[in-house]
């Protein structure tokens, strides 16, 4: 080996080396700004929205509910619509009497939400999912003329789901705000839990084969 190369294999071992190390001294901001990433959030920075979109992965969870009263409750938001996909009885949960979106509309009920506060649209599972059915809320949305909306979905999901929105959004001339809500982990935490590296990952993968399909643009904004 002549002292080219070894002075090359000196460098390349010094670099991963190096590399190596300021990984573990900065393990945690990494993770968290990979995290805030898949994550995205933003705000009005004055007025309120004309809607907050609860927007699920299946199934509205609790933490996204929650997060869309408190946004209708503070003022930041002049009304509330729940996105579902549309679920056949033989599908129903176990125990499920109802509909799905009936079930949805007592529980906000409970909550003491007016039936004006909220709107219920149901769109089609047809793959692939989330743009079907951010197309399908888009298309009844804008016949309000919305200009200015909060959209609220669970963790990771959150930047495939903006991005999606926001994409579709251009032409209705409708802005989008992301805020996302976690349930089992934080964003300051989620590699230590059983399901956040799980969740980022497979939303990473679906977010790569999104932009691989044209579903949204390969230009990430925000």
């Amino acid at each position: 080996m002549n002292k080219k190369v070894k002075w090359l294999c000196s460098v390349i071992g010094l670099f991963i080396m190096i590399s190596i190390i300021l990984a573990f001294s900065f393990k945690e901001k990494i993770l968290i700004g990979a995290g805030k990433f898949m994550a995205p959030e933003s705000s009005l920075t004055e007025g309120m929205a004309d809607v907050v979109i609860l927007e699920g992965t299946g199934t509205i969870g609790k933490s996204v509910v929650a997060k869309g009263i408190e946004l209708l409750s503070s003022g930041q938001a002049k009304h509330m619509a729940i996105v579902l996909h549309s679920i056949g009885k033989n599908h129903w949960p176990f125990a499920f009497h109802e509909d799905y979106p009936s079930s949805v509309k007592m529980e906000l009920q409970k909550l003491g939400l007016k039936d004006s506060d909220f709107t219920i649209i149901v769109t089609p599972i047809q793959n692939p999912v989330t743009l079907t059915s951010a197309k399908g809320a888009l298309q009844i949305l804008a016949k309000d003329r919305i200009k200015e909306a909060i959209l609220v979905s669970p963790g990771f999901h959150m930047r495939r789901s903006f991005l999606v929105y926001q994409h579709l959004s251009v032409p209705l001339k409708i802005k989008i705000y992301p805020v996302a809500c976690f349930d089992r982990y934080q964003l300051n935490d989620w590699w230590s839990h059983d399901y956040g590296p799980r969740d980022f990952l497979l939303e990473l993968q679906k977010l790569a084969l999104y932009m691989a399909k044209g579903y949204i643009p390969l230009k990430i904004s925000y």
